[in-house]
């Protein structure tokens, strides 16, 4: 099919389209789908010693959802992150 029988618009809108988006596309959904994967997975943890996290020792600091394996993680830590975070220093 020639492409100048076509009227101007519908041939600017035909060479906008970039063919090669799609398989770029492709690949940057599965980083983004790996990422989340690693991310869920990393969640279960105890951000202080590594164990497995329970859920009811979760708790928000400063607007970040950290969660710990018992009481003791949640304290040794807390006064650590609050600190560093204040002074921009913590990740």
């Amino acid at each position: 099919m020639n492409l100048l029988l076509l009227p101007t618009e519908l041939q600017d809108l035909i060479s906008e389209f970039n063919v090669e988006h799609r398989p770029i596309m492709r690949i940057v959904m599965n980083e983004l789908i790996m990422k989340y994967k690693d991310r869920d997975e990393n969640d279960k943890y105890c951000v202080n010693c590594g164990s497995y996290a329970e859920e009811q020792y979760s708790k928000y600091i400063f607007w970040h959802k950290y969660k710990f394996c018992g009481e003791w993680c949640r304290y040794d830590t807390e006064y650590d992150i609050r600190r560093y975070k204040n002074n921009g220093h913590f990740k």
